[in-house]
């Protein structure tokens, strides 16, 4: 009798066959669980954006972000997107306008580490007037109560992009006054 130990080749072979089925499995999940953990990143961030705003409606009377609430604009005129801060003639970007005038204590970035689109609808848009403001984000992973949201906003179906880009790169979460 031959006591010779080990494996064969066909038993090895199929260990890591399924070793390999399960880690894509768990990649799955886990790409799955990043996307949702960053749109409650964008939600919130939108909340803060949000509560940083009526803090600033408060001391100026207006939404539209100004230096010391009446001087050199930031953003596009209250129209954009939010950390964008190359806009011509502003004071820089609307995120920065509310750290500066000390209502936000940083400015924000979207996860994807995007200030404006770039190919893909990334970043957070803003559109302001001096008594209401509507914020958008494109969720990775939206749920049809977030797709919904876009029904419920003051300044609705604000997509300059709406020819240029595919419906699942435009914004589909937005919270407003």
């Amino acid at each position: 009798m031959d006591s010779k130990k080990g494996f064969t080749l066909i038993e090895l072979l199929v260990v890591i066959a399924i070793i390999g089925v399960l880690a894509s499995i768990v990649m799955v999940s886990l790409n799955n669980s990043r996307a949702n953990a960053k749109d409650a990143r964008r939600k919130m961030e939108l909340r803060q954006v949000q509560t940083a705003l009526e803090l600033y409606y408060s001391n100026c009377n207006t939404y539209k972000v100004a230096q010391n609430c009446t001087g050199t604009a930031y953003g596009s005129g209250g129209v954009g997107w939010l950390s964008y801060p190359s806009y011509s003639g502003s004071a820089g970007s609307v995120a920065q306008g509310l750290v500066d005038n000390g209502v936000m204590g940083t400015t924000i970035v979207d996860p994807s580490g995007q200030t404006t689109s770039n190919g893909v609808r990334t970043g957070y848009m803003i559109y302001v007037n001096a008594n209401y403001y509507t914020l958008w984000a494109n969720l990775e992973n939206p749920s049809t109560a977030d797709i919904n949201t876009l029904n419920n906003c003051y300044f609705s179906n604000y997509d300059g992009y709406s020819s240029t880009y595919a419906a699942s790169a435009r914004t589909n979460y937005c919270i407003s006054n």
